[in-house]
């Protein structure tokens, strides 16, 4: 079984429009709404696999559409029921520029004795598991530490430990040596505290790291693709060309596979 950790999870609205003027009435040509999360993408995925996976986390009294979403799919959940609304984050289509514009809440606040609980719910689920992600932002109240001290308490030799943050949280998960980390190279420049101006630099970051005593370092670079480091070697990895029509749930997608 695969266990994902979703702690920031948010209700997607996606909104379609042409030519966004701001300051101004724009008409929507469509929308729609997704469950969404890094870890819930990574699980979308991997039951696309036919893995076994079940999503963890935390889930305000707003957000039973997620865990309907997840189900439907034939995603198992064992979500934390908190006090306060899971967030909604909207994304801004314009097909006339083809860009997208995203407004993110930060997530509800969580109490100390819920952060005990999911803690609780993750380290059993860990025990019963082959691979344990760890991925996406975490809500206001949920220490910089979260990831860290979970990896601290679940990490064994046969479990593989997937981490996905970003700053302070990625920062503070790195310390305890993680099976594999997925930054972006911005998220690789906040962990290493300096500008990344080219691929020999973004390669030898990423080979600290690995020396460092993390397996695997794969670092994805958008339209350029990506760079996986590992022990038996630094492996280039060429994109396809394609007509990019969105690039929400790439990077989940990536760890999934």
């Amino acid at each position: 079984m695969i266990t994902t950790v979703t702690a920031n999870p948010a209700i997607d609205r996606t909104i379609i429009v042409e030519d966004l003027k701001l300051g101004c009435v724009n008409r929507v040509i469509r929308s729609r709404v997704d469950a969404g999360g890094k870890g819930i993408n990574v699980a979308k995925n991997l039951k696309n696999f036919g893995d076994d996976v079940i999503v963890l986390g935390f889930i305000g009294p707003n957000a039973k559409y997620i865990i309907d979403c997840l189900e439907d799919e034939g995603i198992k959940t064992d979500f934390v029921k908190i006090k306060n609304e899971t967030r909604t984050n909207i994304k801004i289509s314009d097909i006339s520029r083809m860009e997208v514009t995203d407004l993110n809440e930060y997530g509800p606040y969580v109490s100390e004795e819920e952060i005990e609980l999911v803690k609780k719910s993750i380290f059993k689920y860990a025990k019963e598991s082959k691979v344990l992600v760890l991925s996406g932002s975490l809500p206001q109240g949920v220490p910089k530490t979260f990831y860290k001290d979970i990896i601290r308490e679940v990490k064994s030799g046969d479990l593989k430990i997937i981490l996905d943050a970003d700053k302070e949280a990625l920062l503070h998960g790195i310390e305890e040596k993680p099976y594999m980390i997925k930054p972006n190279v911005q998220e690789l420049e906040d962990a290493v505290g300096k500008k990344l101006e080219s691929l020999e630099e973004v390669i030898e970051e990423g080979k600290k790291l690995k020396d460092s005593g993390i397996e695997i370092v794969a670092i994805s670079m958008g339209g350029r693709g990506s760079v996986v480091i590992t022990k038996e070697g630094i492996y280039r990895v060429k994109p396809v060309k394609v007509e990019v029509k969105g690039t929400v749930g790439a990077g989940d997608a990536f760890v999934a596979g």
